[in-house]
């Protein structure tokens, strides 16, 4: 077993050349009783009185508990893990006299549990839908993770929002799994399938807040959480070989080119199918004919419409019919192709109007 033993440290002053000695301790972290190798750990300048201002010097993540061998196990496959969204662990020593190990870590900035307290978070500021794009990320982010971590031949054994930590550094969040744990009596496949379990099991907790807080809910703002959720907790130990290859193009992670993509050319095939179309008629929000007046009650002058007409009759496409329920599915999946132009030419479209009105 790697043990620390001690340290030594040199003061500060200058020397008669005028050149200043910087104060150093130097760690002698650990002593491998195998090898008898020692590693140190050099801190300089020392004695600084909070060492996370350091750049040069790990900050302290956590303090274990309790010293048996499943903690230090844990702490010794998070080192030997090198992965973005693995917190590193650096090296870790046992506290003389406290019933503690410290250990020392990359930087990070908080729990993800603190960012998800604010429901809004989780959620689209525009179509008032989980995920928001940082959400989306940090969700494949896990998944990533737990899978590598699997490739690795271990298991995160206690995934939770509030056991994963995140990093923020010019705008960009970063998720840092962290805090593993041992599970007794169960068969390494089964453990790594709990792990993609608990994941689905902290997506539904996501949803559960955002129903309960999220002021601009909406019935359509966790379809897409809630699917994944199910998805991730029906992973079982003879699927969890292939979960994240499984999952990877669930709707939940498409960005705005796969779902251009998907508008734009897979849901233009499906027009002639009439299992399709008359699922689409049995929808409450779906208008009868004639569906232009259906969705506007001035479609001369609705934003929307006219815009994409527009570009209809550009691109010689002619108007929409509006007693074609093809058309109205066209005219639905097209707003989704040009989300972006529609939405910057609906804008100047309304500060022309407001400045001559």
């Amino acid at each position: 077993m790697a043990q620390s033993s001690g340290s030594e440290s040199s003061g500060g002053g200058k020397d008669n050349d005028g050149s200043t000695r910087i104060p150093f301790t130097l760690h002698r972290v650990f002593r491998d009783d195998d090898t008898s190798l020692c590693s140190l750990y050099l801190e300089m300048p020392s004695g600084m009185e909070d060492i996370s201002k350091s750049y040069a010097y790990p900050k302290v993540f956590l303090l274990v508990n309790d010293k048996d061998k499943s903690q230090k196990d844990c702490l010794k496959m998070m080192h030997n893990l090198i992965h973005e969204n693995v917190l590193g662990v650096k090296f870790w020593e046992e506290v003389e006299g406290e019933p503690y190990i410290r250990v020392y870590v990359e930087p990070y900035t908080a729990f993800v549990s603190e960012l998800l307290k604010n429901a809004e978070f989780a959620v689209h500021p525009i179509i008032h839908s989980v995920p928001s794009r940082d959400f989306r990320k940090m969700v494949w982010a896990a998944i990533n993770a737990l899978d590598y971590i699997r490739e690795s031949g271990n298991y995160h054994g206690n995934f939770s929002w509030r056991t994963t930590l995140y990093h923020e550094a010019n705008g960009n969040i970063v998720v840092k799994l962290a805090y593993f744990e041992r599970k007794n009596s169960k068969t390494l496949l089964q453990c790594q399938a709990e792990d993609f379990i608990s994941l689905g099991a902290s997506l539904e907790a996501v949803s559960r807040h955002v129903r309960n807080n999220y002021a601009k809910f909406q019935n359509q703002t966790c379809c897409l959480i809630d699917d994944l959720a199910s998805k991730l907790k029906s992973v079982t130990k003879f699927s969890v070989g292939t979960a994240k290859h499984d999952l990877e193009d669930h709707d939940f992670f498409w960005d705005e080119k796969r779902t251009k993509m998907f508008f734009a050319y897979e849901v233009p095939k499906i027009f002639k199918n009439e299992a399709v179309k008359n699922r689409f008629r049995a929808l409450p929000t779906c208008p009868t004919l004639p569906w232009k007046t259906k969705w506007s009650p001035d479609p001369l002058s609705d934003p929307i419409l006219i815009e994409m007409e527009k570009y209809r009759a550009k691109h010689g496409l002619g108007q929409y019919n509006e007693n074609s329920f093809e058309d109205f599915l066209r005219f639905i999946s097209g707003m989704y192709t040009h989300e972006n132009l529609l939405r910057k030419q609906v804008i100047c479209r309304h500060h022309t109007q407001t400045q001559y009105t």
